[in-house]
């Protein structure tokens, strides 16, 4: 026994001596060097042991040292620089030299018909990765929302609807007639006829705006108002990938109007009783009964907290010669207005297969159904009804009329419960295809044929039932004097159906070689595009010899009175030829040039035919030698283009003059007693409308500053828009036509954007980065119809920007001492108070002192992205404002002010309105006289919280027992707050408080991938 512990106890300390041995040969300490191709020491550079926390970062003279395990690997990276992992192998010195990280200048940019780098490209563009970005942290369902607030030059007007895509302005109004601002939609090269707000953000990999004459003269007459490339994910190799990600999102309306409440709606109806009829009014003792909670809360009635539900799965991977990439996804949008409802399905296939080494074919399909049913209250009546309305009669029956009196003002949720049954249906299929090929015997050149053909069903149905007539005829008591059968002959409904079937063919050669210094990229494109809308709509009336409506809609056929009230048709083909050079020497020389020529079935016969050229230069003057000696300045680029742009701004037989029918077109004839219904002109046409052009010159700048920590992008644009089609006023012709279109004006468009970038910090744990943009837009109308005049009733000036606001100057409120402006204008103290603009003696306002009182444009709009991570967790914010800018806060006047009987007896926002105890210059006194020419125009400059999201990565090791590849966590917030100083009665972006605001939202979500 004791010599069995002697052994055990020689072996225990031959084993730790073995061990002490061991870890003194484990750990080394290592030092050394860190410095770039110029041989200059890099400061901050993070020198970690791979796999692990564990590291230090380079001081001032680039030096390091740490103890590491001697058979450990390093890695060594800092901001502008690639990562270089090296082993140890038991060396104590490692002196590194880091390349510069040209991903940036590397980076593809999709272009009309192909990509090419950041590097030679001479023109402007907004490229925006969705792929881990945190602006994916969010609840917004269109991808065109994602971009709010991202891009410089492209403004958005959003609605607080469920399923709303905003509307996208690029670079400022450039046409008098914009009847059609919607940028161009390029998808995975392929121009894409159907809308973005079906296609799931989930599945896009990035998206570019295209915005310069270069860049947008590839497609020709379609890029007028620029061009969105979406590019959608594709597999990657390795094993195939499953992802599942899920939100579910809360809302409420961002803003409530500050309406009055009982008491002092009750007040401001005795002031209307005073101006009408002094004898008329309730005292003050009167008015106290009135001050109680028994009011109704309108605003509850036709809200509610809105649910955003979103999921989304796909599969994807790729070997040699196979990828694909197939997902699905579902939404639920049940907006916070009561009724207001969208469901989004949506499939996706992305495939492709290298047949041989020169071959390659792909193929895609994306098909979404769009559902949007269900009627919305009278949001506008819920906000200014009256407190003292009541919504149901005492039995619990909803009331139609709520003033009870009058029986002028219907109950704001009426139709929603009261028998509408409506359907708005639209299914989207979107078919592509592409075959490219690469030539054997002539190095980089291929030739590629892509295509798509798309469908859009939509189907909106409606039938109101009998019930909803029912209190159309009410006793003294405020109940029916009718049975609800008695209104089957006011049922009624319609059905609406439209098909839209087109498709793109695009043939593209091209060329593409770098030969020594020398990069060449040539193209030549032959496409066509065609576009066949069909439609009609079925009307049914009268279900009394039914006796029923139980089949709604779909039972028209039993109407007594059927009818297709309208059948439509259009046709409208294109067609386009492209040839495009761009060139690089040295990297430091880079050109670009094309000319498209370009068809459209729209126009006459002698102006189908457009051609469209452009040029750009760029010169990167710090890869010229004498630029070496510059430490700070990484990269500058400079560059120019200039271009023209075709814009069709015409649907087809658009320069066809077209007839009045039948009974419709009024003219009648008697022939034997007997009526004969003739034909007239209904619009005049005009065979000479050709095509609108936009000449538009670019210049600016791309910068990367200290290692690259720094990047700044200048742009600014000059561009004119000449041979405007819009429809002008004519002299009054024996037809009765007053208008007719017509090609004329001009109308000047400038701005600057700008982008600047920093990595503030960068260190082992913790990462701080933040974009500022900028950017500025004016427009001018240079000339109209070619006499020198304005068009006052279009408010069109010369000289003045489009969307001048027109009117009577206010200068403050009439007081009681200014009697000579009363007895000049027959005004009365709390009327409002206009300039004297042409000085007319008498002091009169005419018409003659109208002026131009502003512009509903903003000045200028900025935005701010900060991105804060550590370890795993990221934090991300932005913050976006509108400076200047003007516009009718307080909606329409009347509403506002009660100029018009017909809302005398509404509500209205809780102002301190002029009275003879409380005079007051900044708003008038109940005026229920027909005072238009008050405007109330405000500023709607904003600052806004638009976005603020939290996201947790889990480490991979820790997933891997779960077979788990990667989860995400994130909690986000939308539209958390703004502040409009200026602006009263809404949220600025929605410009009415008798609209649905913008929502509020709060998302919680999650993504796992397998």
């Amino acid at each position: 026994m004791k010599h069995t512990i002697k052994r055990f106890l020689a072996a225990a300390i031959l084993l730790c001596a073995f061990g002490a041995a061991a870890w003194s040969q484990a750990r080394i300490t290592v030092s050394g060097v860190v410095s770039d191709e110029k041989n200059e020491p890099l400061v901050g550079v993070a020198v970690m042991i791979q796999g692990t926390t564990t590291g230090t970062v380079t001081n001032l003279d680039g030096t390091y040292s740490f103890s590491v395990p001697s058979n450990s690997i390093l890695e060594f990276s800092s901001v502008g620089y690639e990562t270089l992992a090296l082993a140890v192998n038991g060396k104590t010195l490692l002196n590194v030299v880091l390349r510069e990280d040209n991903t940036l200048l590397e980076e593809s940019v999709v272009i009309g018909y192909g990509t090419t780098t950041r590097k030679n490209f001479t023109g402007s563009v907004a490229n925006v990765k969705m792929e881990d970005s945190p602006i994916m942290n969010t609840s917004k369902t269109s991808a065109f929302s994602l971009l709010d607030g991202v891009v410089t030059g492209v403004n958005f007007r959003k609605s607080g609807e469920a399923g709303a895509s905003p509307s996208l302005l690029v670079r400022g109004q450039k046409s008098i007639a914009a009847t059609s601002t919607s940028p161009l939609i390029v998808l995975n090269g392929v121009i894409f006829t159907g809308s973005l707000n079906d296609i799931d953000p989930n599945i896009i990999e990035s998206m570019s705006i295209l915005k310069d004459a270069t860049s947008l003269a590839a497609y020709g007459s379609q890029a007028a108002n620029g061009v969105i490339m979406v590019t959608t994910k594709t597999g990657s190799k390795g094993k195939p990938m499953l992802n599942f990600s899920s939100s579910v999102a809360f809302s409420r309306p961002n803003f409530r109007p500050d309406m009055r409440d009982g008491y002092q709606y009750i007040e401001l109806m005795n002031a209307r009783r005073m101006a009408t009829d002094p004898l008329d009014w309730m005292p003050d003792l009167a008015l106290e009964r009135f001050r109680s909670d028994d009011q109704v809360d309108w605003y509850s009635l036709v809200t509610r907290t809105g649910v955003n539900q979103n999921y989304s799965v796909n599969v994807s991977g790729a070997t040699d010669n196979i990828s694909y990439f197939v997902s699905a996804s579902y939404l639920n949008n049940k907006n916070f207005v009561v009724g207001d409802q969208f469901d989004r399905f949506t499939t996706n296939i992305r495939l492709s297969t290298k047949i041989n080494e020169y071959v390659t074919i792909g193929f895609n399909h994306n098909q979404s159904y769009t559902r949007n049913d269900g009627v919305r209250p009278d949001y506008s009546a819920a906000v200014t009804c009256s407190p003292w309305n009541e919504p149901y009669l005492p039995d619990g029956r909803l009331r139609l009329y709520v003033d009870g009196v009058e029986y002028s003002t219907t109950n704001p949720i009426w139709n929603v419960y009261s028998g509408i049954d409506r359907e708005n249906r639209r299914t989207s299929n979107v078919t592509g295809g592409e075959i490219d090929i690469k030539i054997p015997w002539i190095k980089g050149l291929s030739f590629k044929v892509t295509g798509s053909y798309t469908t859009n069903n939509t189907a909106i149905r409606n039938f109101v039932h009998e019930t909803n007539y029912v209190n159309i005829s009410l006793g003294e008591d405020g109940y029916t004097t009718k049975a609800q059968d008695a209104y089957l002959d006011k049922a009624n409904g319609y059905i609406n159906e439209s098909k839209r079937t087109s498709w793109v063919l695009d043939n593209i050669l091209t060329y593409t070689r770098e030969i020594g210094n020398h990069y060449i990229n040539a193209s030549l494109v032959y496409t066509r595009d065609s576009q066949k809308v069909d439609g009609h709509n079925v009307t049914g009336t009268d279900f009394s010899a039914v006796g029923n409506t139980n089949l709604g809609f779909y039972g028209l056929n039993l109407a007594a009175t059927q009818k297709f009230s309208s059948i439509s048709y259009s046709l409208h083909n294109d067609v386009g030829y492209l040839a495009r050079a761009i060139y690089s020497f040295k990297n430091t020389y880079h050109f670009n040039a094309s000319v498209r020529r370009d068809g459209s079935s729209v126009f006459g016969a002698d102006n189908k035919w457009g051609t469209f050229p452009a040029v750009g230069f760029a010169w990167t003057p710090t890869n010229e030698n004498f630029m070496q000696s510059v430490k700070a300045l990484d990269n500058l680029k400079l560059k120019i283009s200039w271009g023209l742009n075709g814009n069709q701004s015409l649907s087809p037989y658009g320069t066809l003059s077209t007839l009045n029918v039948g009974k419709s077109g009024g003219i009648a004839a008697f022939f034997d007693n007997q009526v004969a219904w003739g034909q007239n002109v209904a619009a005049l046409g005009n065979t000479s409308l050709g095509w609108e052009s936009t000449e538009s010159l670019n210049y600016g700048l791309e910068a990367d500053l200290l290692k690259r920590r720094i990047h700044f992008e200048l742009d600014s644009y000059i561009s004119k828009t000449t041979n405007q089609i819009f429809t002008r006023n004519i002299p009054v012709m024996g037809s009765g036509i007053t208008s007719q279109r017509a090609t004329m004006g001009r109308v000047d468009n400038w701005g600057i954007e700008a982008n600047l970038t920093t990595e503030n910090i960068r260190s082992n744990d913790f990462s701080w980065r933040t974009t500022l943009s900028f950017t500025m837009n004016r427009n001018k109308l240079v000339e109209l119809y070619g006499d020198g005049k304005d068009d006052i009733t279009e408010s069109l000036f010369l000289g003045k920007s489009l969307g001048s606001i027109y009117g009577y100057k206010w200068i403050g409120i009439v007081q009681e001492t200014d009697t000579d402006y009363m007895a000049a204008n027959g005004s009365k103290p709390g009327d409002a108070m206009y300039e004297n603009i042409d000085g007319s003696n008498d002091g009169k306002i005419t018409s003659a002192d109208r002026t131009i009182l502003g512009n509903g444009k903003d000045n200028f709009r900025m935005s701010m992205q900060n991105s804060l991570s550590y370890k795993r967790w990221l934090l991300y914010f932005l913050v976006n404002g509108t400076f200047g800018g003007r516009g009718y806060g307080l909606a329409r006047n009347n509403m506002a002010y009660l100029t018009d009987e017909g809302y005398a007896n509404r509500n209205t926002l809780d102002h301190p309105f002029w009275t003879a105890e409380r005079p007051s210059n900044i708003y008038p006194s109940y005026n229920f006289s027909d005072n238009e020419r008050f405007t109330a125009l405000q500023s709607y400059g904003f600052v806004r919280l638009q976005e603020v999201n939290l996201s947790y990565n889990f480490n991979p090791a820790f997933l891997q027992k779960a077979r788990i590849s990667a989860l995400k966590l994130y909690v986000s917030g939308s539209n958390l707050f703004f502040f409009a100083p200026h602006w009263v009665g809404s949220d600025p972006e929605v410009r009415s408080y008798s609209s649905a605001q913008l929502p509020r939202t709060v998302t919680f979500g999650a993504s796992i991938t397998f």
